[in-house]
Protein backbone atom coordinates (compact mmCIF):
# COMPACT_ATOMS: atom_id res chain seq x y z
CA UNK A 1 0.00 0.00 0.00
CA UNK A 2 1.44 3.56 -0.99
CA UNK A 3 2.18 5.92 2.46
CA UNK A 4 0.65 9.03 2.41
CA UNK A 5 2.82 11.95 2.46
CA UNK A 6 1.32 14.84 4.52
CA UNK A 7 2.98 18.07 4.66
CA UNK A 8 3.84 19.92 7.51
CA UNK A 9 3.72 23.74 7.74
CA UNK A 10 5.39 25.31 11.71
CA UNK A 11 3.96 28.59 11.89
CA UNK A 12 5.22 31.61 14.23
CA UNK A 13 4.51 35.13 13.83
CA UNK A 14 2.25 34.65 10.76
CA UNK A 15 5.32 33.13 8.65
CA UNK A 16 6.59 29.37 8.25
CA UNK A 17 9.33 28.41 10.17
CA UNK A 18 12.61 25.75 9.63
CA UNK A 19 11.91 23.49 12.83
CA UNK A 20 14.90 21.58 14.22
CA UNK A 21 14.83 19.28 17.16
CA UNK A 22 12.13 20.65 18.76
CA UNK A 23 13.39 23.20 20.34
CA UNK A 24 11.22 25.96 19.31
CA UNK A 25 12.66 29.32 20.85
CA UNK A 26 15.39 28.82 18.36
CA UNK A 27 13.19 28.09 14.91
CA UNK A 28 13.49 31.00 12.29
CA UNK A 29 11.44 31.89 8.92
CA UNK A 30 12.42 29.91 5.96
CA UNK A 31 14.86 31.48 3.45
CA UNK A 32 15.17 29.00 1.37
CA UNK A 33 12.57 26.06 -0.16
CA UNK A 34 11.49 24.17 -3.27
CA UNK A 35 8.55 24.93 -2.26
CA UNK A 36 8.56 29.30 -2.20
CA UNK A 37 11.01 31.82 -2.03
CA UNK A 38 8.91 33.74 0.62
CA UNK A 39 8.14 32.31 4.19
CA UNK A 40 4.49 33.29 3.65
CA UNK A 41 2.16 30.40 4.46
CA UNK A 42 -0.59 30.82 1.81
CA UNK A 43 2.47 30.55 -0.64
CA UNK A 44 3.21 27.49 0.53
CA UNK A 45 -0.81 26.46 1.06
CA UNK A 46 -1.03 26.96 -2.67
CA UNK A 47 2.04 25.16 -4.04
CA UNK A 48 1.07 21.94 -2.24
CA UNK A 49 -2.36 21.96 -4.16
CA UNK A 50 -0.87 22.52 -7.22
CA UNK A 51 1.24 19.80 -6.42
CA UNK A 52 -1.66 17.20 -5.56
CA UNK A 53 -1.12 17.40 -2.00
CA UNK A 54 -4.53 17.80 0.07
CA UNK A 55 -3.86 16.54 3.42
CA UNK A 56 -1.53 18.72 5.59
CA UNK A 57 -0.12 19.36 9.21
CA UNK A 58 0.10 22.70 10.67
CA UNK A 59 1.75 23.58 14.12
CA UNK A 60 0.86 26.78 14.78
CA UNK A 61 3.54 27.66 17.61
CA UNK A 62 2.59 30.64 18.94
CA UNK A 63 -1.02 29.31 20.16
CA UNK A 64 1.36 25.97 21.21
CA UNK A 65 3.59 29.08 22.99
CA UNK A 66 0.55 30.49 24.44
CA UNK A 67 1.88 33.87 22.70
CA UNK A 68 -0.94 34.26 19.77
CA UNK A 69 -2.21 32.36 17.50
CA UNK A 70 -2.27 31.50 13.44
CA UNK A 71 -5.78 30.78 13.27
CA UNK A 72 -5.91 32.55 10.04
CA UNK A 73 -3.43 30.37 8.17
CA UNK A 74 -5.58 27.03 9.13
CA UNK A 75 -8.53 28.85 8.32
CA UNK A 76 -7.14 29.35 4.87
CA UNK A 77 -5.82 25.62 4.41
CA UNK A 78 -9.15 24.22 4.90
CA UNK A 79 -11.06 26.75 2.75
CA UNK A 80 -8.24 25.69 0.17
CA UNK A 81 -9.89 21.83 0.49
CA UNK A 82 -7.05 20.59 2.38
CA UNK A 83 -7.72 18.08 5.44
CA UNK A 84 -5.73 19.80 8.43
CA UNK A 85 -4.07 18.48 11.10
CA UNK A 86 -3.91 21.24 13.46
CA UNK A 87 -1.52 21.72 16.51
CA UNK A 88 -2.81 24.49 18.69
CA UNK A 89 -1.28 23.04 21.61
CA UNK A 90 -3.20 22.14 24.90
CA UNK A 91 -6.44 24.37 23.77
CA UNK A 92 -7.12 21.70 20.78
CA UNK A 93 -8.69 19.53 23.85
CA UNK A 94 -11.32 21.49 24.85
CA UNK A 95 -11.81 22.16 20.74
CA UNK A 96 -14.37 20.14 18.72
CA UNK A 97 -13.23 17.97 15.20
CA UNK A 98 -14.92 19.41 12.13
CA UNK A 99 -15.53 17.84 9.24
CA UNK A 100 -11.87 18.91 7.41
CA UNK A 101 -10.36 19.69 10.62
CA UNK A 102 -8.62 17.73 13.39
CA UNK A 103 -7.04 18.89 16.45
CA UNK A 104 -3.69 17.31 17.14
CA UNK A 105 -3.34 16.68 21.11
CA UNK A 106 0.08 15.93 21.84
CA UNK A 107 1.45 14.12 24.91
CA UNK A 108 3.54 17.04 25.79
CA UNK A 109 0.42 18.86 26.48
CA UNK A 110 -0.81 15.90 28.87
CA UNK A 111 -0.39 14.88 32.72
CA UNK A 112 0.02 11.28 32.52
CA UNK A 113 -1.55 8.87 33.92
CA UNK A 114 -4.75 10.53 34.45
CA UNK A 115 -5.84 12.47 31.44
CA UNK A 116 -4.72 9.82 28.82
CA UNK A 117 -8.42 9.27 28.66
CA UNK A 118 -8.94 12.76 26.73
CA UNK A 119 -7.30 11.09 23.53
CA UNK A 120 -9.83 8.44 23.48
CA UNK A 121 -11.36 8.81 19.34
CA UNK A 122 -9.83 11.88 18.74
CA UNK A 123 -6.07 12.71 17.00
CA UNK A 124 -3.08 12.36 19.03
CA UNK A 125 0.58 12.51 18.90
CA UNK A 126 3.55 10.44 20.97
CA UNK A 127 5.30 13.24 21.25
CA UNK A 128 8.74 11.33 21.56
CA UNK A 129 12.44 12.11 22.62
CA UNK A 130 14.06 9.02 20.82
CA UNK A 131 12.48 6.08 22.80
CA UNK A 132 10.10 8.16 25.41
CA UNK A 133 7.54 9.54 25.59
CA UNK A 134 6.70 13.54 26.68
CA UNK A 135 3.90 14.03 29.07
CA UNK A 136 3.27 17.54 31.08
CA UNK A 137 4.62 16.13 33.95
CA UNK A 138 6.83 13.13 33.16
CA UNK A 139 8.88 11.25 30.46
CA UNK A 140 8.41 7.51 30.19
CA UNK A 141 9.43 4.76 27.88
CA UNK A 142 7.43 4.32 25.07
CA UNK A 143 6.56 0.48 25.46
CA UNK A 144 5.28 1.92 29.37
CA UNK A 145 3.00 3.99 27.49
CA UNK A 146 1.50 1.77 24.87
CA UNK A 147 0.91 -0.72 27.58
CA UNK A 148 -1.40 2.06 29.67
CA UNK A 149 -3.42 3.08 26.59
CA UNK A 150 -4.03 -0.89 26.14
CA UNK A 151 -4.87 -1.34 29.82
CA UNK A 152 -7.25 1.48 29.47
CA UNK A 153 -8.94 0.00 26.86
CA UNK A 154 -9.44 3.31 24.87
CA UNK A 155 -6.68 4.67 21.74
CA UNK A 156 -6.96 7.75 19.34
CA UNK A 157 -7.96 7.11 15.50
CA UNK A 158 -5.18 8.78 14.26
CA UNK A 159 -1.91 8.54 16.43
CA UNK A 160 1.17 10.37 14.97
CA UNK A 161 4.73 9.44 16.19
CA UNK A 162 6.80 12.10 16.27
CA UNK A 163 10.42 11.88 17.24
CA UNK A 164 11.02 15.83 17.87
CA UNK A 165 14.64 14.85 18.91
CA UNK A 166 15.04 14.41 14.63
CA UNK A 167 12.86 17.16 13.63
CA UNK A 168 14.46 19.04 10.70
CA UNK A 169 17.82 17.23 10.96
CA UNK A 170 17.38 14.65 8.32
CA UNK A 171 18.74 11.41 10.18
CA UNK A 172 15.55 9.44 9.28
CA UNK A 173 12.56 7.96 11.56
CA UNK A 174 13.43 5.26 13.87
CA UNK A 175 11.92 1.77 12.44
CA UNK A 176 12.02 -0.33 15.86
CA UNK A 177 9.69 2.57 17.08
CA UNK A 178 7.79 2.26 14.38
CA UNK A 179 7.34 -1.46 14.44
CA UNK A 180 6.31 -1.46 18.37
CA UNK A 181 3.34 1.03 18.13
CA UNK A 182 1.90 -1.24 14.87
CA UNK A 183 2.17 -4.38 16.85
CA UNK A 184 -0.30 -2.46 19.83
CA UNK A 185 -2.28 -0.01 17.60
CA UNK A 186 -4.75 -0.94 14.54
CA UNK A 187 -5.60 2.47 14.02
CA UNK A 188 -4.59 5.11 11.32
CA UNK A 189 -0.29 5.50 11.78
CA UNK A 190 1.63 8.14 11.04
CA UNK A 191 4.93 8.92 11.64
CA UNK A 192 7.32 12.19 11.55
CA UNK A 193 10.80 13.61 12.66
CA UNK A 194 14.02 12.93 10.89
CA UNK A 195 12.27 11.12 7.53
CA UNK A 196 14.50 11.98 5.00
CA UNK A 197 13.57 10.25 1.34
CA UNK A 198 11.12 8.36 -0.68
CA UNK A 199 13.35 5.12 -0.19
CA UNK A 200 13.01 5.79 3.86
CA UNK A 201 9.15 6.07 3.39
CA UNK A 202 8.80 2.80 1.31
CA UNK A 203 11.12 1.04 3.93
CA UNK A 204 8.59 1.94 6.83
CA UNK A 205 5.26 0.96 4.64
CA UNK A 206 6.36 -2.61 5.35
CA UNK A 207 6.28 -1.97 9.20
CA UNK A 208 2.70 -1.08 8.16
CA UNK A 209 2.95 2.88 8.56
CA UNK A 210 -0.19 4.69 6.56
CA UNK A 211 1.62 8.16 6.70
CA UNK A 212 4.41 10.33 7.13
CA UNK A 213 4.22 13.90 8.22
CA UNK A 214 7.02 15.73 6.10
CA UNK A 215 9.02 18.98 6.14
CA UNK A 216 12.28 19.58 5.36
CA UNK A 217 12.79 17.07 3.24
CA UNK A 218 9.91 18.73 1.23
CA UNK A 219 11.32 22.05 1.22
CA UNK A 220 14.57 20.56 0.37
CA UNK A 221 12.92 18.79 -2.78
CA UNK A 222 13.86 15.35 -1.52
CA UNK A 223 10.46 14.66 -1.44
CA UNK A 224 7.74 15.75 -4.09
CA UNK A 225 4.67 13.61 -4.20
CA UNK A 226 1.49 13.01 -1.75
CA UNK A 227 2.09 9.36 -2.23
CA UNK A 228 4.92 6.86 -2.28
Amino acid sequence: MPVKVIPVLDVMKGLVVHAVEGVREKYRPLSSSALCTSPEPRCFIDSLQSMGFDEIYIADLDSIMSVGENWGVIKYAVEKGFSVFADIGRKGVSRSDEERLSFVIGTEYLYYPHELRLVCGRVSSLDMIEREVRFANTQLDLEKVLSAYKELGCWPRVLLVINLSRVGTMRGFDVDIAKTVRRLYGGRLIVGGGISSAEEVKVLSEVGVEGVIVATALHRGLVKRPYI
